[in-house]
């Protein structure tokens, strides 16, 4: 009797032992394929249990759940975006004739007939009128950029070079505003795979932001680590906070009131826009009353 009962225990260990390790095997294939569904959330797939257990099988049908209902948020989100996208784009377009129109009238008027005080006022209307039409150009291109149909023909760009190039086209305006600027770029060709047009108007938007809001001093970098090239922008940026530089590239963020002037709060977001479109990253810090904004593209091979 007592040998039967050693027996039966050990039976028992046994199948509980291999009921866990079983389990594990199971629970560890349910983590893995909970991960790829996270990363593929379009995909209609759903969790499955290979080893029969009434409690998790319980747990993973809520999972299921949740997983369906997160797909319609992400699906409703996708629609109501490209619909938001859909109506900027024919807004900006819908105004852009009539804005040319205002802005020709305005320089063909006869200001000899004026007095000094309608000259100014006629000068303050024609400034506004060019920046409304700055800003529907920018609406109509963020619209466009980031829609679905919109892909950079990526090539081979010596973006060595057309940093270079970009910041002597901007050093006149940046020698204006008394910054000292100091530039360190390789002085041979350095090679990413991008679409010269997209990444000429990244850099160009990011020496805008740095025109419009430096104070003293702007360091340029290029670094190649690995397979990527980093670009950094490194200015001044008094009393900036780390969350106020980490929400510059959202839609229409102008941080404090001094970051608003003839600015529309597009630039950054569209220089984010054509990055990722890119294939690389772009994001801001700050630290000890400094900004930096880091571009990060893929080096061609």
């Amino acid at each position: 009797m007592i040998y039967f009962v050693l027996v039966l225990l050990c039976l028992t260990s046994l199948y509980y032992f291999w009921r866990c390790r079983t389990m594990r095997g199971a629970v560890r294939k349910t983590n893995e394929a909970l991960q790829e569904i996270s990363r593929e959330m379009e995909e209609n797939r759903v969790l499955k249990l290979s080893v029969p257990d009434r409690e998790i099988e319980a747990l993973l049908v809520t999972i299921n759940d949740a997983l369906r209902r997160i797909r319609e948020q992400h699906l409703e989100y996708s629609k109501r975006e490209q619909e938001f996208q859909r109506q900027i784009e024919n807004i900006s377009h819908d105004l852009r004739t009539p804005l040319t129109s205002i802005i020709g009238y305005l320089d063909i008027m006869d200001k000899s007939v004026l007095s000094e005080e309608d000259q100014d006022a006629l000068a303050v209307v024609k400034r506004k009128a060019y920046f409304l039409q700055q800003l529907v150009g920018q609406f109509y291109d963020l619209s466009r950029f980031s829609g679905e149909n919109y892909m950079p023909a990526v090539e081979n760009v010596d973006i060595a070079r057309l940093l270079r190039e970009t910041v002597v086209d901007y050093y006149p305006e940046l020698a204006g505003r008394g910054l000292m600027v100091d530039i360190n770029i390789a002085e041979g060709p350095v090679n990413v795979r991008a679409d010269k047009g997209a990444l000429e108007r990244v850099l160009q938007n990011l020496l805008q932001n740095v025109c419009r809001y430096a104070g003293r001093e702007l360091l340029v970098r290029m670094e190649t680590e690995g397979e990527r090239v980093v670009v950094s922008l490194v200015n001044d940026a008094e009393g900036m906070t780390g969350e106020e530089a980490g929400r510059l590239f959202e839609r229409f963020y102008m941080g404090d009131g001094s970051r608003n002037q003839g600015s529309s709060g597009l630039g950054l977001t569209i220089a984010r826009c054509l990055a990722e479109k890119m294939g690389g990253t772009i994001r801001a810090e700050a630290d000890e009353g400094e900004l930096t904004i880091i571009l990060t593209l893929w080096r061609h091979t």
